[in-house]
Formats: C-alpha cells, structure tokens, sequence
C-alpha cells in the first residue's frame, strides 16, 4: 500500500490491536476529535487528553483482549474509511461481543485530526458523499 491516508489509518488501527496506546495518541493531531460509537459511554473525545480517555471509559467496560479484524480500507478524497468488526469481552457480563464498524478519518501532515466510527457503513459513506460502488479496497 503506498503512503495514503489508508495506510495511516491502518497503522492507528494495528497500534490499538497492540494495545500500544501510545503509538495511536502520537499518529493523532493534539487537536484530534474522535466520534466513538463503541465505548459504553460513547460520545465525542477532544485532544491527545480525550483520547487517553477514550481509552480509559474502554479500559472499564471491555476486558484487555479486544481486537479489531480489518475488512477493507479506502482512500475517499482526502480521508480514511477503515471497515472492520471489534471484537471483545464485557468486563462486568462476560458476553462475547462481534461489532461491525465503518471508521472514516481526516488527515492533515500526517496525523489524525478527525475520526468518527459508525456502526451504519451506509451512514459513513453518506457523510462521505460516495457510494460503496465507487469504492476501490486497499486489501488489509
């Protein structure tokens, strides 16, 4: 793959299967907004702080084993979409949990200065003005 927001958004997505938090946080603008859909508190993160507490709020609500199993990446004028499934554990429940997820991100200079995940492929590719047809995959 060549360098391309892809490729960037690739290496933010093998550093959170790592669990190299540091890596992701260093790979993201220190003005990064990131739109989280799978956290059980959800919601909107700001800054290198806000994503440490991302993963903090997904620290408390899934056990240390979860992985994403990346589908497809895609350049789409100038972002990432990233199509992938989470995989993981309830801490308090147990229960075995399999998400599809459609991630869509902005780059500028290199790093993350947006990302927002959405369990709706279909609604990522609106936000994007594009239809999947027009997509060419980036094999994972």
């Amino acid at each position: 793959m060549s360098d391309s927001n892809a490729k960037l958004h690739r290496g933010i997505l093998e550093a959170y299967n790592a669990g190299d938090i540091e890596t992701f946080i260093a790979s993201c603008d220190p003005r990064i907004e990131f739109h989280s859909t799978f956290s059980v508190v959800g919601g909107v993160y700001h800054g290198r702080d806000g994503i440490r507490e991302y993963f903090r709020d997904l620290e408390d609500a899934w056990e240390s084993d979860i992985h994403i199993e990346a589908e497809a990446y895609f350049d789409v004028a100038g972002h990432s979409l990233a199509c992938f499934v989470v995989h993981g554990r309830g801490s308090h429940s147990g229960a075995e949990v399999a998400m599809p997820l459609t991630q869509v991100g902005r780059w500028s200079d290199g790093l993350c200065v947006y990302l927002k995940s959405y369990p709706d492929r279909e609604d990522a590719l609106r936000d994007l003005g594009v239809s999947e047809d027009e997509l060419k995959p980036i094999d994972p």
